[in-house]
């Protein structure tokens, strides 16, 4: 199997591609743009829980293996353009080729450390370790992000971030 044979599809930012509640019926793998995954809290607040930039990949997990109800949005934060990986085309981890194994093993690989490095920062890490952490998983965002969105997945407030860049910058 090879990935020039997926179902590519063009999205304009704010496209929404999950919503709680729906079934997760295809990963992205992101060609251009960038897409997120996030949740709503009660008061109607976005935390970001991922960004997947060029390269990247994107799913409900859980909801796309187990076939339930999502928890997450996905949507595009850019113009992107994604590839559309399904059931139909993944049956199982096991029927895939070894290159797609090992492709798939490599960037789901990367996606759990990110994630684990993502929980260790916010449960102990300082504004600085955060961020820094971000500019290390994420490069190539830190200047294509509107600051809003890079302050919702560091938990903190827009203001904050700007705060913690300027001490950073001092630092140097």
């Amino acid at each position: 199997m090879d990935f020039k044979n997926l179902k590519t599809k063009n999205l304009e930012k704010g496209t929404l591609l999950l919503s709680p509640g729906q079934k997760c019926n295809y990963g992205y793998r992101v060609i251009s743009g960038c897409l997120k995954s996030y949740v709503l809290d009660s008061s109607g607040k976005d935390h970001i829980l991922q960004f997947a930039p060029e390269g990247w990949f994107i799913s409900d997990l859980e909801s796309f293996t187990k076939q339930t109800p999502s928890k997450i949005f996905i949507d595009a934060i850019e113009n992107s353009e994604v590839q559309m990986i399904g059931k139909e085309v993944v049956p199982s981890f096991e029927e895939l080729n070894h290159e797609w194994q090992v492709e798939l093993g490599l960037k789901f690989r990367n996606n759990l450390i990110a994630s684990n490095n993502r929980l260790i920062s916010l449960l102990s890490g300082t504004a600085e370790e955060k961020y820094l952490e971000f500019t290390q998983t994420y490069p190539a965002l830190v200047q294509r992000l509107p600051q809003k969105l890079i302050a919702s997945y560091l938990g903190m407030t827009p203001e904050h971030l700007s705060y913690t860049r300027g001490k950073l910058a001092k630092k140097k």
